[in-house]
């Protein structure tokens, strides 16, 4: 995660971490389901592989597995820099775990 691109949305996220979510698959991206709520900030349309952004209206984080324009603003939060390769085996339904590695 890079702080400068979403500063708010990145503080709401480390405060909440470990993040436990259920998979949602959308075309181009993996979708995770977040209680988090904050605002439209800094936000994009388009995207490439490994992206990581956060759709404000739904409270997801969306990693990006191919190169996509979404149809609405994410707020960008950072980029997958190894194993993008594990979010092309996910399946709906499936837990996946975020947690905060600061070195």
């Amino acid at each position: 995660m890079f702080r400068h691109l979403s500063p708010l949305t990145i503080n709401a996220m480390m405060r909440v971490m470990p993040i436990h979510s259920r998979v949602n698959l959308q075309p181009a991206m993996v979708c995770l389901f977040t209680d988090i709520r904050t605002g439209v900030e800094k936000a994009r349309t388009d995207f490439q592989r490994g992206d990581v952004a956060f759709m404000a209206a739904g409270g997801l984080i969306c990693i990006f597995v191919a190169a996509a324009k979404s149809g609405r603003p994410l707020n960008p939060i950072g980029k997958v820099e190894s194993g993008i390769e594990l979010f092309d085996e996910v399946r709906l339904g499936d837990v996946v775990s975020l947690r905060a590695e600061i070195a």
